[in-house]
């Protein structure tokens, strides 16, 4: 076999250990941007042969499922001779064949988790006996994250835990990131709490702004972590995304019991990658709730009650699901991105 792998554009992966158990030459390509540069994104398909197989890699991006790109693509694939995959990094149940039929290969490949593992020390000792409750951390000023703020803000729980609101992009004047709101006191209810963080934020922890320039003991201190992911309200047209990212897995690898406050399948995600939750502890119902609203009140509600217990009770319950704890942990810091490919590519 004379199959070479060749990668095209910025990784800070190293894919020389690809071992290629086939006559295909494989290319690797990074995508940025489908939506406004595709014919620069894409141009290269126009050279490639019988013999090469494209892996279109874009990993991070969110609500990139439309048509216009996803056409053209189809008709450069349609008469090609050449093997294409499109690896995303979001949606692990797709279902945007029926919002948007398309021939193309498609395939959910996560990276986040592998990402984290790089950003904290692979700590083997768990401290029981904690300072805080819980810790929420959160850089931009978003409507659910500020919604969880405010919620802890009204059950006065500020002190249990270990608090950032960073606000790097500003104070927002439009948190218009809701929708499901059903009747006229949901929304005054979601006013009032959102207003109640203005006297307080921003909010700054340590002078840092990312998570992984906070002192390691920060977070050893704390026993849940409460997950503000990137994004809560999924996008439009009934597409599955259960965008799950490095926030969620910091929480794994620094030991943590961790709700998530953001898509609905976001559990069922991790689940798919052989992570486990914490359902003997937590009502983990929010995750399946589709309405936008009742699961930012049900996930609220559920993190009030678990952090306003006394702390010896919290304490019972990380040692009861320490197992657990352990599990996530150590399928964190032994998988990488690279054996994630090599699986993917024994199958192609």
């Amino acid at each position: 076999m004379n199959a070479q792998i060749t990668v095209q554009g910025k990784t800070e992966f190293d894919f020389s250990k690809i071992r290629i158990n086939s006559d295909y030459n494989i290319i690797i390509h990074c995508v940025y941007d489908p939506f406004s540069q595709f014919e620069t994104e894409f141009a290269f398909l126009h050279t490639l042969t019988a013999n090469d197989l494209v892996i279109l890699w874009h990993p991070v991006e969110q609500g990139h499922f439309e048509s216009g790109w996803m056409n053209k693509l189809d008709d450069m694939v349609a008469s090609a001779a050449y093997k294409l995959v499109y690896l995303t990094g979001c949606g692990h149940k797709q279902n945007v064949n029926d919002q948007i039929p398309h021939k193309f290969d498609l395939r959910f490949f996560p990276v986040f988790d592998v990402r984290v593992k790089d950003m904290f020390p692979k700590v083997g000792l768990i401290k029981l006996d904690k300072k805080y409750a819980y810790m929420c951390l959160n850089a931009k000023d978003v409507a659910h994250r500020r919604y969880v703020l405010g919620t802890l803000i009204d059950a006065g729980l500020l002190e249990k835990g270990v608090l950032s609101y960073q606000c790097t992009e500003g104070i927002s004047t439009s948190l218009t990131d809701f929708d499901h709101i059903s009747s006229e006191q949901e929304q005054e209810k979601i006013n009032k709490l959102l207003t109640l963080c203005d006297a307080h934020i921003p909010i700054i922890l340590d002078g840092n702004t990312v998570a992984g320039a906070i002192d390691f003991g920060v977070f050893a201190n704390t026993y849940l972590n409460i997950v503000g992911e990137t994004h809560f309200v999924a996008i439009p047209h009934g597409i599955n995304t259960s965008f799950v990212t490095e926030k969620t897995f910091t929480a794994i690898a620094n030991n943590q019991v961790f709700i998530i406050v953001g898509h609905p399948g976001s559990l069922d995600l991790l689940k798919s990658l052989g992570y486990k939750t914490f359902d003997s502890i937590i009502d983990e119902s929010y995750d399946t709730e589709s309405n936008n609203t009742k699961r930012l009140f049900k996930v609220t509600e559920e993190i009030i009650r678990f952090i306003s217990r006394p702390i010896d009770a919290i304490k019972k319950d990380y040692v009861h699901v320490l197992d657990i704890i352990e599990h996530n942990r150590k399928l964190l810091f032994s998988t990488s991105l690279e054996q994630r490919l090599q699986e993917l590519v024994n199958t192609l």
